[in-house]
Order: structure tokens, then C-alpha cells, then sequence
């Protein structure tokens, strides 16, 4: 009885560390939301260097995702994960003492390089460990617990900046990652026994160039990956960096509220939108559909964010997180898995993230890039640059259009089949 209680709660509690991990990370990645103002007057950055600050994280995060899929297929979490947690802190620690800003972008680049394992490892260890009955519902429990991490990088974030200097709250969450790391390391299992599908044995394990070519070569690998592309950018871009600077200076809304609104509203969004949509494919057994339905429920609803005047931060709470239940990227997982072999599903996941990432990492910079490019140039008393609610407007205008293209043009190419 008693080894019974233990084989039930080992797979939950490595499940706990690795999905800790990724909300960890998430709020980590969407921090410079939060702390936009005092990154700015620390580095002396106009908006084109902090979208380009903010990218660093996604540009070492996209290329890592599909080798790390492929090592964590091969060699299994444990040690991968742990070493990824450790680099994410230390780079934490770092960029909490650094004054340069080509050292702090560097420091957020090992940052996204060490949250690469991270979503990797919680699909590895569900696959091992978990009946695959469960995974598009542990799938969704996975995005809900990260997103709780991107919602948590707003009210908390910004009261903590009440007390604190935005320097110390970075120290620690970088001393919380290592005691993350230890726990890892001192938990999570790499072999099953009972698995039927995966075994660790030596030479039992595909190679990892062949991992890569199997999942390459697979058309809807492709097609899935795409269609993440233009779902994952809006989040990460708005959500995770754009939102509260643009609530703050069109609406006049206050950052604590803002940050409500942008950032924990979205994040929330995602975390009860994910588990939902994973049921309702479920319960209906199609993916498309909703897929479809929910890329234009997330573009009507940024659409009203972007251009709608006089918002309130009731509104665009509840704007903010109809955009993040419907702009959730979940089913695309689900999808993978239903049309890849089991052993390389760390690879396929991988995959798809990366070029998920790699929309996210070119959305962010483009909005700084475009409200730099149309903007007048005045500065305000600090000398930090002003941009007009006009400027927003142009430069914005791509967040709806990507889930269109999603819906209306990915979505209908991609086959709701195992075959």
C-alpha cells in the first residue's frame, strides 16, 4: 500500500517541479512588461532597444527548442532540466548587478536559453510517466500552471516595486531558481519501467539527428508550427511586454492596474482558457474547430483593445482576458501529439515551439521598431520618448491580423488526423 502511495505521488511531484519550472520562467520572460519604466531610465533606452532587450529572451529560446526536444528525447530531463534551471537563475542574478545594456541582453538571452527545457520537459514527463489518455488535459493543466507565472508578473511585480528596487526583485527570484534546480535534480526520474513506449536503455534511444529528420520531415509538423507562430506572437508581444505601456499612455491608466489588466488579465486568460479548449476538442474529438473559432474571438477582442477609445481598466481587464482564453495556443500541442510517433514527441513539441518563439521573438521587436519609425521623436522630462495614441494605432494594428491569418489561412491546411 505504502509503495502504491509512492508510485502515485513520484510522477506527480517530478509533474509539480518541472511545471514550477515553466511558471518560474514565464514569469521571468514577461518581467520587462512590468518593469519597462525602470529598465528604461536604467539603460537609457528608447522604444526600438527595449523591444530588442525584451526579444533577446525569445531569439535564444526559438533555435534552442528543437535540439533540446531532440537531447531530452534521447538522454531524458533530469540533468538537462536542472541545468537549465541554474543557467536562468544565475543569468537572473547577473542582470540584476549589471549597468550594460549589451551585458543585460546578454544575460536575457542565457535567460530564454535556459527556459528552452522547460515546457520540453513537462511534455517529456507527462509522456513517460502519465497515461496517454491524460495528456491533452495534462497538456492544458501545464499551459495553466505557466501562465499563473506571466499572471503573477503583474500585480505582484509591480506592489513588490513598491517596496523594492526592480534590481532586488530580480535577486530573488534568482536565489528561488536554484532552490528550484535542487529540487530536480533531487526528484525527477528519467526511465519508467511500466512505460510502455520509452526505455532509457543505452541504444535503445533514437539518435538525435534522426529524432530531427523524423519530425522535419512530417508536413504537419510544419503546418502546426505555423499556425503557433501567429497565435503565440500577439500573447507574448502585448500580453508579455506592450500592453502596459500602451494601457499607461493612451488610456491614462495606472501601471498597477495596467499590469493587472495586460499582463495578469491575459495570463489568467490563458490558464483558464487552456484546460477548456483541451476539454472541448476532447469532448467533441476535433481540433480545427475550435482552433478557428477561438484565432477570431482573439482578434476581435485586440481589435476593441487597440482602437477602441476611452478604455477603462475594468474593460480592458475583461478585453485582456477574452483575448487570453481565446489567443491560447494549447490545441496546437494536442495536435502534435496526435500526429507523432511517441518517441519523438519531445522533438515534435520542440519544434513546433521554436517556430512559435521565433514569432514572438520578431513581433516583439517589430512594435518597437514601428512606434520608433512613426513617431515625432518628442521626449518627455526624464527624456524618455513619447508616442501618440496614433502611433499605437499603426504600430498595433498587426496583433489582430495575426490571428486572422491563423484562422483563416493555417487553420484550414492542417489535418485533425493520427494517420
Amino acid at each position: 500500500m505504502v509503495n502504491r502511495r509512492v508510485s502515485l505521488l513520484m510522477p506527480i511531484a517530478m509533474f509539480g517541479v518541472a511545471t514550477f519550472f515553466y511558471l518560474y520562467e514565464f514569469l521571468v520572460r514577461v518581467s520587462p512588461n512590468v518593469l519597462q519604466n525602470e529598465l528604461i531610465l536604467a539603460f537609457d533606452l528608447d522604444a526600438q532597444m527595449f523591444g530588442f532587450f525584451s526579444s533577446c529572451w525569445y531569439w535564444a529560446y526559438a533555435p534552442l527548442q528543437l535540439p533540446v526536444g531532440a537531447l531530452t528525447d534521447k538522454y531524458g530531463p533530469r540533468r538537462l532540466l536542472t541545468m537549465a534551471i541554474l543557467v536562468c537563475a544565475g543569468s537572473t542574478l547577473a542582470l540584476a548587478y549589471t549597468k550594460s545594456f549589451y551585458l543585460g541582453c546578454l544575460m536575457r538571452f542565457f535567460i530564454g536559453a535556459g527556459s528552452a527545457f522547460a515546457f520540453i520537459s513537462c511534455m517529456k514527463i507527462i509522456h513517460i510517466w502519465f497515461s496517454h489518455h491524460l495528456f491533452p488535459l495534462m497538456t492544458g493543466l501545464t499551459l495553466t500552471i505557466g501562465t499563473l507565472g506571466a499572471a503573477a508578473g503583474g500585480i505582484p511585480l509591480s506592489l513588490a516595486l513598491d517596496f523594492m528596487a526592480w534590481r532586488d526583485v530580480l535577486i530573488y527570484l534568482g536565489f528561488i531558481g536554484i532552490v528550484l534546480a535542487v529540487l530536480a535534480f533531487a526528484l525527477i526520474k528519467d526511465h519508467n519501467p511500466d512505460h510502455p513506449h520509452v526505455s532509457m536503455e543505452k541504444g535503445e534511444t533514437p539518435g538525435f539527428w534522426r529524432c530531427l529528420t523524423e519530425v522535419v520531415k512530417q508536413p504537419q509538423s510544419w503546418m502546426v508550427g505555423i499556425y503557433c507562430f501567429f497565435v503565440t506572437a500577439p500573447t507574448d508581444a502585448f500580453g508579455g511586454t506592450w500592453g502596459v505601456k500602451f494601457l499607461v499612455e493612451t488610456h491614462g491608466i495606472s501601471r498597477d492596474v495596467a499590469s493587472t489588466a495586460a499582463v495578469t488579465m491575459t495570463f489568467v486568460g490563458m490558464a483558464v482558457g487552456s484546460p477548456v479548449l483541451g476539454w472541448v476538442s476532447t469532448l467533441f474529438d476535433n481540433r480545427k474547430i475550435p482552433m478557428m473559432v477561438a484565432s477570431i474571438i482573439a482578434s476581435i477582442a485586440l481589435t476593441l483593445i487597440v482602437f477602441l477609445p476611452g478604455l477603462t481598466g475594468f474593460w480592458a481587464s475583461v478585453l485582456f482576458f477574452i483575448f487570453g482564453s481565446s489567443g491560447t495556443y494549447v490545441l496546437a500541442f494536442v495536435m502534435t501529439r496526435r500526429f507523432t510517433q511517441p518517441t519523438f514527441v519531445a522533438t515534435a513539441v520542440g519544434f513546433v515551439n521554436m517556430v512559435s518563439m521565433f514569432g514572438s521573438a520578431i513581433l516583439t521587436y517589430m512594435i518597437g521598431w514601428l512606434l520608433d519609425f512613426v513617431s515625432t521623436g518628442a521626449l518627455a522630462e526624464n527624456g524618455e520618448r513619447l508616442y501618440s495614441v496614433s502611433d499605437y494605432h499603426i504600430s498595433l494594428v498587426v496583433l489582430p491580423l495575426f490571428y486572422a491569418v491563423s484562422a483563416f489561412l493555417v487553420v484550414p491546411f492542417i489535418r485533425d488526423s493520427k494517420d
